[in-house]
């Protein structure tokens, strides 16, 4: 069981390796205005197209409900017991998570028209930059400098398990996402086995996936 102690970094050590972290920022930041773009250009006719649109947008929600999940549950208090200067900063976010939770409602459900979803796709894509911006640089300076690596590692393990079925399409995106020196950072410190994957099937069916989503 993690004890306080161990939560908190003390001086001298490591600081949390935060590459994934951001990156997957990065992506989020990416793709849903992408998204509202692509259903613009979408045939109406073409339900082919338009399903395999709704199958990565599905997927990139999930994803970025997750990550507000993982935040909420175990990043942010954490942060309020280590950091309580951060608590109107965190109340502010935690209020972001909930107006996009609305948005995100709205998106996951089916049969709307291209038109409506690519309206909820802008409006996210706004709400979401503006809480990113604020979360990077308020909130990633006080991890950085409370937050002990030890902690830091061990969730971020447990946050890779649950994604569950979704993990080999997130891992191909985060790294197609990273700059080169980010891919190389993250690709040299997953498990052997993810690197393995990844060149075997991984790749292929997430370029697939994008050819068919972003032509």
């Amino acid at each position: 069981m993690t004890t306080p102690t161990q939560t908190r970094r003390r001086p001298g050590d490591p600081a949390p390796d935060l590459v994934t972290f951001l990156v997957f920022h990065t992506g989020l930041r990416r793709e849903f205005g992408r998204l509202a773009e692509v259903l613009d250009r979408c045939d109406p006719r073409d339900e082919r197209r338009r399903a395999v649109v709704d199958e990565h947008l599905a997927l990139l929600l999930r994803a970025l409900h997750h990550h507000h999940t993982e935040e909420d549950e175990a990043i942010w208090p954490l942060l309020r017991g280590l950091a309580p200067e951060a608590r109107t900063v965190l109340d502010r976010l935690e209020a972001d998570h909930q107006e996009m939770d609305a948005v995100i409602g709205r998106l996951s459900g089916g049969g709307r028209p291209a038109r409506e979803v690519a309206a909820d796709l802008r409006t996210l894509d706004r709400l979401l930059n503006t809480h990113l911006d604020l979360e990077e640089s308020e909130v990633v300076p006080l991890i950085r400098e409370h937050v002990s690596a030890a902690w830091w590692e061990e969730s971020g393990k447990k946050v890779t398990k649950t994604h569950g079925r979704d993990l080999p399409m997130l891992a191909a995106w985060l790294l197609d996402v990273a700059t080169p020196a980010d891919r190389d950072h993250i690709f040299g410190s997953a498990p052997a086995i993810m690197r393995v994957l990844y060149r075997l099937s991984w790749r292929r069916a997430y370029e697939r996936r994008v050819s068919q989503v972003y032509g």
